[in-house]
């Protein structure tokens, strides 16, 4: 399985807390979240990532260091997430795991997708309706509905930004991407590809994974959440360890 993180936005709004760095070296704790991506993937196996660059290219691979392969798109300010993608179009020839950069998530949440077998695995949550951004709507197992539009009645989770792709469906998944990319279609979201495939009857599957911390650094308000489920970890764990030692002793 190949990994490919995409870190090539800038994240203005989070100019506070970033620093103008890269919103994916914001620390989460004692690492900052790209390393820690890299750590949970490296601790799983999956030793072959790449990372998609852009905004302060050089920060990122001074941060990962040899750890990863690098492709860097150098029109980020004026192209999206599509055009970073089919600059690493060379990777996309295994089972794939690709996830934004700017995500913390329990370490779970990667045990869970790895099991996944569908051609096409979406993760969602199912518990964030009313604050949902980018939006599913489902039948049974499968996508049918998508975007930032949908009211909270047509809402059944919330994306999280990690997709699982199979083998069987990569060279697909590859032909298409290039075709929108041919086509001039250089501002799309790369999980567009994934999108098109719906109206044609193809299979695009959600995996809740409802009752898991996870959040995308996009706001303060998102920083603050990350910080406070920190915090409240921290607190947690120290009690646990409390309640051993006074049970050893």
């Amino acid at each position: 399985m190949k990994v490919i993180i995409m870190a090539a936005g800038i994240g203005s709004r989070l100019a506070e807390v970033s620093h103008d760095q890269p919103k994916c070296l914001i620390k989460a704790g004692e690492e900052t979240l790209i390393k820690r991506i890299v750590r949970l993937c490296k601790d799983r196996g999956l030793d072959d990532i790449s990372i998609v660059t852009g905004y302060k290219a050089k920060r990122i691979e001074e941060e990962i260091g040899g750890n990863a392969a690098y492709f860097e798109n150098p029109f980020y300010s004026v192209t999206n997430s599509i055009s970073s993608l089919w600059l690493a179009k060379e990777k996309l020839d295994d089972d794939l795991l690709l996830m934004n950069a700017d995500l913390f998530f329990e370490p779970v949440i990667l045990d869970e997708i790895l099991t996944q077998k569908q051609d096409v695995v979406m993760l969602s949550d199912s518990t964030r309706i009313e604050t949902a951004d980018y939006r599913f709507s489902f039948e049974n197992d499968l996508i049918v509905n998508y975007g930032k539009h949908l009211s909270n009645q047509e809402t059944d989770g919330e994306y999280v930004g990690i997709v699982r792709i199979n083998k069987s469906f990569v060279k697909s998944f590859k032909t298409r991407l290039e075709d929108m990319i041919s086509s001039g279609k250089i501002n799309d979201w790369w999980e567009d590809v994934l999108y098109s495939f719906i109206p044609q009857g193809s299979p695009i599957n959600h995996y809740d994974i409802a009752g898991h911390f996870w959040t995308e650094i996009d706001y303060l308000s998102d920083y603050k959440r990350l910080q406070d489920w920190l915090a409240k970890s921290t607190k947690e764990n120290e009690s646990t360890s409390l309640s051993l030692v006074e049970g050893i002793s």
